[in-house]
């Protein structure tokens, strides 16, 4: 994701939801129904997730001293259609994490009426690319990240957490 505004906010470590991206809806991201294309709702996650890990210090200058954090486990749930012009935005809540493994719990809404869109929830780890392997996070991330885990903390854990995917029997 190229560098925008939302990479210049400053972290918000307060008890509640951190809103990480916003943006209007493109026609290039309008599939054959007319709305929003499913890959384009884990596009704005991906990229709310870039945004998040920029404010915490773990961004490209990060990645280029050989460390990251990787995706290894994501869960989507598509809830009501984006159309084309949208406002839409992200918001982030940090459930129990120790910084190497960090679990994060995404909405995506439609600003006009704050309808919820879509869920999102992963799991990171933590790595050093050049041993190429799970390492804890170096001391300046952690001062970012905890405060966050730990106001975050205090938020109920969504509903939606910890879900699979299934079939109601």
């Amino acid at each position: 994701m190229a560098e925008t505004d939302a990479f210049k906010r400053q972290v918000n470590p307060g008890p509640e939801p951190m809103k990480l991206l916003e943006l209007e809806v493109p026609a290039d991201w309008i599939d054959y129904n007319g709305h929003m294309t499913e890959y384009r709702y884990t596009q704005c996650y991906s990229d709310a997730c870039d945004v998040f890990l920029h404010q915490i210090g773990a961004g490209a200058e990060y990645v280029k001293a050989g460390y990251s954090y990787y995706t290894v486990e994501s869960h989507v749930r598509l809830l009501a259609e984006a159309k084309l012009g949208d406002a839409i935005y992200v918001t982030a809540q940090v459930l129990p994490s120790d910084g190497k493994k960090l679990h994060n719990f995404m909405r995506l809404y439609r600003a006009s009426d704050d309808t919820l869109l879509a869920t999102y929830e992963s799991i990171m780890l933590h790595v050093s690319t050049k041993k190429n392997r799970s390492v804890s996070p170096l001391p300046e991330v952690m001062d970012k990240l905890k405060p966050i885990v730990d106001a975050h903390a205090v938020l109920p854990v969504p509903e939606a957490s910890g879900r699979s995917i299934g079939q109601r029997k």
